[in-house]
């Protein structure tokens, strides 16, 4: 006779209270390493000394962001680290809810934030 799936301590409950915990800390992990990664392209593109050096950066960005995240550009970069799961992502790092795995500090992507906020400011007074 099969046993119960409700009274089976075998089982895992359906209801598993470290779940939804698991689930939150697996997405501020995805955002995290978002983040860290758009902020690389933001300094990147920042330190681009001309335009052509700037195409550049664009190009090799966009084929970094196709491997990674399954497309992107700069502009789509500069967007989410302004808009609102960019600042979520930035505040859960500030909060030491996630820690960065990456090569950036947490002052060096504060400045790259704000770099993207400068240029998307100046992209849309344009």
């Amino acid at each position: 006779m099969p046993s119960d799936p409700f009274t089976d301590p075998s089982k895992p409950a359906p209801h598993d209270p470290a779940a939804p915990n698991a689930a939150k800390a697996d997405r501020l992990r995805a955002e995290a390493d978002k983040l860290e990664a758009y902020c690389v392209v933001v300094r990147a593109a920042s330190a681009a000394a001309d335009h052509a050096a700037f195409v550049e950066v664009s190009r090799a960005a966009s084929e970094a962001l196709q491997a990674r995240f399954g497309g992107g550009s700069i502009t789509s970069v500069f967007a989410w680290l302004t808009g609102r799961e960019g600042r979520a992502a930035l505040e859960s790092v500030l909060a030491g809810e996630v820690l960065l795995a990456g090569p950036l500090s947490i002052q060096q992507v504060v400045e790259a934030v704000e770099l993207a906020k400068q240029a998307e400011l100046l992209r849309k007074k344009r």
